[in-house]
């Protein structure tokens, strides 16, 4: 059985989504690994993965696994080599993914020349010029040769990272890449019918549902709703309770933390009275925000460097159709990592599987806070699979 695979975080599904899976789907099953309730920009999912997950599967996603929140809530390489470890857990032989470029071979190109031997050098080089890392990043790789512009494309780096992870773990997908359609990530307006999912997240926060409603599909428009949207401002002050908590010895565990920035954070976090002052107070060039919001809510969870660019212990299933379910079927004795369909099944795994999906409990359990009305605990234990008929 074919399947193709795509990493995203449906955050929320939008038209650009759709369209990404309705072009998976020409290529087999498809199956979409969808971050946690903790996302990579470094901020909490505008609804529950469950909800985003139920809305993946009526838009075309044959099998939903989730991407663990050390995973999920960390850099994209680490980001990437989760999602592409559970892609080929589950006998994925192809992964397809948006791309500003819309050409394998110029992403190829890119991640030769990042893989260089001389690109470290170039890239000391253009630090110590002052630059942010992103920009020494990519004048490095034009001066070796890469097309201007590859490396400024969000969409684009990200699938590098896809590439160099399959790579790493030697998983030959054949890759496939669409051209991001409409607004560009991050873009604060709508063009040609699809918009960004920051907009449409903007949108929702601020009580807009009709202007959401336009770049949603019709299928999942009633599972974006202001009852299930959530909003980390009302966790700002238990983040910010928790990390004052916080010792300097604790700060250095963080995952994708160098450079004595956990000096700067234990400072910050002594002086914030809101998270937007504490994110400003610890920036530095060398560090982006999102970066920056990823350590405070790794921290705010617990998350430690044990799983930072190591395989997952596990890959564990939200929700399929009888599609899905059959690939589970064929390709689930052959894993290299356990698959999961009930949470029981953890207690017979490694002592790292079982700290993973603690943290994954805690983040559920924080992530419950921020709706709307408040959730109890324990939905990591009580949620059940979603299955869908098509």
């Amino acid at each position: 059985m074919a399947a193709v695979g795509i990493i995203a975080e449906f955050n929320p599904l939008h038209s650009g989504h759709a369209f990404l899976l309705n072009e998976a789907k020409k290529h087999g099953t498809v199956v979409a690994v969808i971050s946690g309730d903790f996302v990579q920009r470094g901020d909490i999912a505008i609804v529950e993965k469950r909800v985003r997950a139920k809305a993946a599967l009526l838009c075309g996603a044959d099998l939903v696994l989730e991407l663990p929140v050390a995973y999920s809530l960390s850099a994209a390489p680490n980001f990437a080599l989760g999602g592409v470890s559970a892609l080929k857990a589950v006998g994925c032989d192809r992964l397809m993914f948006g791309s500003e470029s819309g050409n394998i071979s110029e992403l190829s190109r890119a991640l030769d020349i990042l893989n260089n031997d001389k690109f470290p050098d170039k890239l000391s080089e253009f630090l110590d010029c002052g630059m942010t890392f992103a920009a020494a990043r990519e004048k490095a790789a034009v001066s070796l040769g890469l097309k201007e512009g590859i490396l400024s494309g969000a969409n684009n780096n990200l699938a590098i990272e896809y590439m160099l992870a399959a790579k790493n773990i030697g998983a030959e997908f054949e890759f496939l890449t669409v051209r991001r359609q409409g607004s560009g990530h991050d873009s604060p307006e709508a063009s040609g019918g699809y918009a960004s999912a920051s907009l449409i997240r903007e949108k929702m926060l601020s009580g807009d549902c009709n202007f959401a409603e336009k770049y949603i599909p019709e299928k999942a428009r009633n599972l974006f709703t202001p009852e299930n949207t959530a909003d980390i401002k009302r966790i700002e002050k238990a983040v910010l309770a928790v990390l004052r908590a916080k010792t300097l010895e604790e700060l250095k565990t963080l995952p994708d933390i160098s450079e004595g920035i956990e000096n700067k954070l234990f400072s910050a976090i002594g002086v914030a009275t809101d998270l937007n002052q504490l994110y400003n107070t610890v920036k530095v060039k060398r560090y982006t925000l999102a970066r920056i919001r990823r350590l405070v809510l790794s921290a705010f969870i617990g998350i430690d460097n044990s799983f930072f660019m190591k395989k997952p212990p596990y890959v564990r299933v939200l929700g399929f159709n009888p599609r899905g379910e059959a690939l589970l079927r064929e390709k689930a004795s052959n894993s290299d990592i356990p698959i999961i369909l009930r949470v029981s099944e953890i207690d017979s795994l490694s002592e790292n599987a079982r700290k993973l999906f603690a943290a994954e409990c805690r983040a559920s359990d924080l992530f419950a806070l921020a709706l709307p009305e408040p959730l109890p605990c324990g939905r990591e234990y009580t949620s059940k699979l979603i299955k869908t008929e098509c």
